[in-house]
């Protein structure tokens, strides 16, 4: 669960969020979209604990796995002894075979893999100890359709499972199959948006992802 209450942060004298309130309960999926510098990575890492707001309250309740725009991984180790460090500091055991398409990668050095792949690391070592709480910053930058596909499943059988998910993206096609609510950051106020308000009720999936992208092209439009 999490809970957010009129947040402000500002770098120095530039202000980058500005009274952003919104909940997201478990089994549900939040969707942060704007521009690059509306925000979205700072509200995601002030709700990790990493940055402190300068207004308002957050509360996050359960265990939190955290997927940054970069890559949280130290280069000069290896792939295994990355998820020994994370699962070590958690307490929670090294799975016998890696997830996500990394068990082949399992005794190369993080810096010698691709960008793709470094970030399906970032996203499993996120998922050690299967947090109640998963935190994606821009999660599917460098994957290939194969891996972005399987990331959608991963984050639908999440929300299944009752745990709470923050997804911060660009792209509408990344998350318009999973997301509950949809708040859009750029240079006014933050814009506050249900599935059902963005989606209609056709019940047609190309229907609801023309009018998603519709409504993202004027949200961009109107900041």
């Amino acid at each position: 669960m999490i809970q957010i209450q009129h947040l402000s942060f500002s770098y120095g004298r530039t202000p980058v969020l500005a009274d952003l309130t919104f909940s997201a309960a478990p089994g549900e999926c939040v969707v942060l979209c704007g521009p690059n510098g509306s925000g979205k990575s700072t509200a995601l890492a002030i709700a990790a604990g990493i940055l402190k707001p300068k207004g308002g309250t957050v509360s996050v309740e359960g265990r939190v796995g955290y997927v940054p725009q970069g890559t949280a991984l130290f280069e000069d180790m290896t792939v295994e002894e990355n998820f020994r460090f994370f699962a070590g500091l958690l307490k929670v055991p090294v799975p016998e075979e890696l997830p996500f398409g990394i068990e082949a990668y399992r005794n190369q050095k993080v810096g010698k893999l691709s960008g793709g792949t470094k970030k399906r690391v970032s996203i499993a070592c996120a998922m050690l100890g299967d947090p109640d709480i998963l935190l994606l910053d821009e999660p599917s930058a460098g994957l290939d359709v194969l891996w972005q596909d399987e990331l959608k499943e991963t984050v639908r059988q999440l929300k299944e499972r009752g745990h709470t998910v923050l997804y911060a993206g660009h792209d509408t096609a990344e998350y318009e199959t999973f997301y509950d609510s949809l708040i859009f950051l750029g240079s006014g106020e933050p814009a506050y948006y249900t599935r059902a308000q963005l989606s209609g009720t056709s019940g047609d999936a190309y229907t609801e992802s023309v009018r998603l992208k519709e409504a993202y092209r004027g949200m961009c439009a109107a900041g």
